[in-house]
């Protein structure tokens, strides 16, 4: 059965969430998925994410992964902007019935201007990528052995 997955990206850091976007595309490839089974939908910000997420799994989309990196802004509290991608993320999951895997992190320290801390963030979403690739495999794997079942 060919699965339809659609990596829902924030545009703000890329340089930090394009890593995890590409390891998880790389890891799916190396797991048999086509790179054409796979689209890439950019969004304004995290908060966008549940939303158009949501409309991918609704229209035909087996399951979806949100790549986010919510960083203090000092206008508000970043944690709560990462709470409440997350909470979207899972209700959409529960509402559609289809997976929805978050790789949406808030870090505790950032430091915009530190190639260093940059670069330290960028190799931790390139793992959190790779580890979202086997929960996808896994979660794509779950469905198909329960509608066999059904059937």
């Amino acid at each position: 059965m060919t699965h339809k997955i659609a990596v829902i990206s924030a545009s703000w850091h890329t340089d930090i969430v394009d890593s995890a976007e590409h390891a998880f595309i790389q890891a799916m490839q190396e797991k048999g998925y086509a790179r054409s089974q796979i689209d890439i939908i950019k969004v304004p910000g995290s908060l966008e994410i549940p939303l158009v997420g949501q409309q991918c799994l609704q229209e035909g989309y087996d399951l979806a992964v949100g790549i986010g990196f919510v960083v203090n802004g000092l206008i508000y509290r970043h944690e709560f902007v990462g709470q409440e991608v997350v909470r979207g993320i899972v209700e959409v999951s529960l509402k559609t019935g289809k997976p929805f895997l978050s790789v949406v992190l808030t870090p505790q320290a950032f430091q915009e201007h530190s190639p260093e801390n940059i670069r330290f963030f960028a190799d931790h979403m390139v793992t959190k990528g790779r580890e979202a690739a086997g929960a996808a495999d896994m979660m794509l794997s779950m469905q198909g052995a329960r509608l066999k079942k059904a059937a």
